[in-house]
């Protein structure tokens, strides 16, 4: 396996600082409080398109696919990212919301990178 290199480690700190810019630290607080549901019907009736809770849920989403795409193209130290996300955490929370949102929408390739990445992780 590659040892992470300091570049590894500058796009880490960057993708960290654009998540924590971006509202990502407190859409990410939010995902794992008793306000969030799991359910894609019942996420979608609590929180519809436009509302503040779909926007906070897709930070989380959007955030976790960008992450997810580096991963694929290899632009990402696998031992690194590993080290610090607990991806496969994040998206069996998410993942409903995911996948419901990709059904209603019939795009197969929205979320993909990101759900790719949990199932890597997991091993």
């Amino acid at each position: 396996m590659a040892i992470p290199t300091y570049d590894d480690a500058a796009l880490m700190v960057q993708l960290a600082q654009w998540g924590s810019v971006s509202g990502g630290d407190e859409a990410g607080s939010w995902m794992w409080s008793d306000e969030f549901t799991p359910d894609y019907a019942e996420f979608v009736k609590k929180f519809p398109a436009g509302s503040e809770g779909f926007a906070k849920a897709f930070k989380v989403l959007q955030w976790y696919e960008t992450v997810g795409t580096l991963y694929k193209h290899g632009l990402f130290n696998e031992e690194l990212l590993f080290d610090w996300l607990a991806t496969h955490s994040v998206w069996d929370r998410v993942k409903g919301i995911a996948l419901g949102y990709r059904e209603e929408t019939g795009d197969a390739a929205m979320f993909e990178n990101f759900e790719a990445l949990a199932k890597a992780q997991r091993g």
